[in-house]
């Protein structure tokens, strides 16, 4: 089964758990699309996990049994560590957009500014490509943000949550916590049509 019908994906990651949290169950229930995920930081600014290798580590155990998966990682500690132009030359200097079906990325509607920053970075390495324009939620994502599209993963979530466990860096975190992880699932529009665990995105563009 093909995500959206895609043969490949490019999934930007602005921190290490981003797409993890975000998309896991979507990445497993899709076996026939191939998501490249750049992992573009070691972490937030001001966390003091950041400062070493051990969540990138994290990410790559997360994703070792997934086969549809190849990992990137990028030499910036922060997002910060280049400026916005440079980011979008980096992109673009180092994986040929045109070889996409889409990006997914966060989305603009997210308090997080880094989040913002990389959805940014999307629009603008997307500016001359027919290339799809995906948004995933994330924990800090607004109230505002509307998603019109809704993945079924009820049959990945016990194994998501047991992945998310690979993240110990980041297990005392609120939006870790098994109830916060729940609700975070869940969505009453989707539930209403029988679908109670649920992974989120909004469709930006499409090209045939």
């Amino acid at each position: 089964m093909k995500f959206l019908g895609f043969n490949k994906v490019l999934c930007l990651s602005p921190h290490p758990d981003d797409v993890e949290y975000a998309i896991a169950g979507t990445v497993m229930a899709h076996k026939d699309t191939h998501f490249d995920i750049l992992n573009m930081t070691k972490g937030g600014d001001f966390d003091i996990t950041t400062f070493n290798d051990n969540r990138l580590k994290e990410v790559e155990n997360f994703w070792a049994n997934v086969p549809n998966v190849k990992v990137y990682f990028t030499d910036a500690v922060h997002m910060k560590s280049k400026q916005e132009d440079e980011w979008v030359n980096y992109v673009e200097t180092n994986f040929n957009i045109d070889s996409y079906d889409a990006v997914i990325s966060p989305n603009q509607l997210d308090s997080h500014f880094e989040h913002r920053q990389t959805s940014r970075i999307v629009v603008a390495i997307c500016r001359v490509a027919k290339v799809g324009i995906v948004e995933y939620s994330s924990p800090s994502t607004l109230v505002d943000w509307i998603p019109n599209y809704f993945i079924d993963i009820s049959k990945q979530y016990n194994t998501k949550l047991e992945m998310l466990n690979n993240f110990v860096s980041q297990g005392k975190r609120s939006y870790f916590q098994k109830n916060q992880i729940q609700g975070y699932h869940t969505n009453f529009q989707a539930s209403k049509r029988g679908l109670e665990i649920v992974e989120m995105f909004k469709v930006i563009q499409m090209y045939g």
